[in-house]
């Protein structure tokens, strides 16, 4: 699944194309994708245009003209497709030839633009989905998701880090930082590579955490979170950017996806182990 780095590298790379487009025709053909009847949607969104797109947490927030607006999350196989007359813009899991001849057999939500382009919403395993708010229906289902700051926000202090971490003393600190409900966008790698900076074992419970410790994870997550946008993210097997392009951060990862290689500070054997059913990876010499 995307996490933080690669779902902002999407909106930037659509920000730049598909603003104020005006929206000609909506369809889909898997209904499990949106939250109200196809007819509905159709009404609803034709003539409006896309006034802006905002992130929350791993969410892609489409803002649209007449108080709507448009939700959209990748989950673990969704790509995003922007095609017009001589551009064609990839974003999301690198589904092999999901970009020929579209629409295709991966395609079940499409957004037909008045100049004739198009955004396509493909997934290979259909997880992925939409949702319509208005405005007002918006901010509810924020509240209700009770997500935790931004970690490149101003609301994301130090204080607020410790101050969380010692409410939940008996949290692991790699399940903490994936817990969307303490700090949004932090998923699998970068909860590695967050406990790798600080020194910290994955598996260590928050109340065996150091102050010094605490501000080294608060340093790690801004600085790695920060990197990990500048370079468009990390690819493995499931993710380009808004151009198609593979993220070059994965040349930069110290432990996530390396296991049994050597460590790049100390030359020891990376391990791994599960936590909350997540393979982490992590080095028993540099981390304690």
């Amino acid at each position: 699944m995307p996490e933080l780095p690669e779902v902002e590298t999407i909106r930037r790379g659509l920000v730049k194309n598909i603003i104020n487009k005006k929206i000609s025709d909506f369809d889909c053909d898997w209904y499990k994708m949106i939250n109200k009847p196809l007819k509905i949607y159709k009404q609803i969104v034709r003539g409006l245009e896309i006034k802006d797109i905002q992130r929350r947490s791993k969410i892609l927030i489409f803002i649209l003209s007449d108080n709507w607006n448009i939700l959209i999350h990748l989950k673990m196989t969704g790509q995003l497709v922007y095609q017009a007359a001589n551009k064609c813009l990839i974003g999301g899991h690198p589904i092999k030839e999901g970009y020929a001849c579209l629409p295709n057999k991966f395609t079940h939500a499409t957004f037909i633009f008045e100049d004739n382009s198009y955004l396509y919403f493909n997934d290979i395993r259909k997880f992925g989905w939409l949702r319509l708010f208005t405005d007002k229906q918006l901010e509810e289902e924020l509240k209700y998701l009770k997500l935790g700051p931004e970690p490149l926000a101003k609301e994301f202090t130090l204080k607020y880090l410790k101050t969380t971490i010692r409410k939940k003393t008996n949290s692991k600190i790699k399940q903490f930082l994936m817990d969307l409900h303490n700090i949004v966008g932090i998923g699998n790698i970068y909860s590695d590579e967050v406990c790798f900076y600080a020194k910290i074992l994955p598996e260590r419970l928050n109340k065996t955490l150091t102050d010094n410790e605490i501000e080294l994870l608060y340093k790690g997550i801004k600085k790695i979170l920060k990197d990990s946008i500048k370079l468009q993210g990390t690819t493995f097997n499931n993710y380009r950017n808004a151009y198609g392009e593979a993220g070059a951060y994965i040349k930069k990862l110290m432990v996530y996806g390396r296991y049994d290689q050597a460590c790049k500070i100390c030359g020891n054997k990376i391990k791994k182990t599960k936590i909350a059913g997540r393979t982490s990876s992590y080095c028993d010499k540099c981390q304690k």
